[in-house]
């Protein structure tokens, strides 16, 4: 039962993408809330794994709630990324709509690669989710794999132990007493 607010200042009206996963935990479902400056709830979602919304965020403070208070057995590990959206905007813009601006080819290829950055940058940020995903299956399962590895190398120790100790008693010699048996005398 655990509930956790992250909180992000923007200054300036802008259109932020907002992705949330659940890495690991329980059925890997989580609550979420997105919540305004002025108190009013932009995105809410039950037991959801992951998601990616849009919005559009003015001047203030948002805050990012997660909360697992359905599951009070299982901790969740929640990976998220809050980031512009960016609509590949012209690199050279024009400052007055009735002038046609005509691109050379330079220019076309500059707006060319600054759209495909984006895109990139898209990649990166969808990536790093994943990547935390298999980063932490992989540390589980290598923890889990030193823990039986132990309990092997003991077992291992232990008959090892255990066959040498039942060889021993097979070649030892079972010395009976030297002294020599009282024998009934009669007088």
């Amino acid at each position: 039962m655990h509930k956790s607010c992250f909180s992000k200042t923007f200054t300036a009206s802008v259109q932020v993408v907002f992705e949330f996963k659940v890495v690991s935990g329980g059925n890997r479902d989580i609550d979420i809330k997105v919540i305004s400056p002025n108190g009013l709830v932009l995105f809410k979602a039950l037991r959801t794994s992951g998601d990616e919304i849009s919005f559009y965020a003015y001047g203030g403070d948002f805050r990012f709630c997660f909360s697992n208070e359905f599951s009070k057995v299982t901790g969740k590990r929640v990976a998220f990324n809050i980031r512009p959206f960016d609509e590949a905007e012209p690199v050279v813009a024009s400052v007055n709509e009735t002038i046609v601006i005509v691109k050379g080819p330079m220019e076309a290829h500059c707006e060319n690669i600054h759209f495909l950055l984006g895109v990139v940058q898209d990649f990166q940020a969808k990536y790093m989710v994943r990547e935390s995903a298999g980063r932490y299956l992989a540390e589980t399962l290598q923890a889990r794999v030193d823990t039986y590895s132990l309990g092997l190398s003991l077992a291992v120790l232990v008959a090892g132990l255990g066959q040498v100790a039942v060889f021993k008693m097979f070649f030892t010699e079972r010395r009976t007493s030297s002294k020599p048996a009282p024998q009934d005398t009669q007088l």
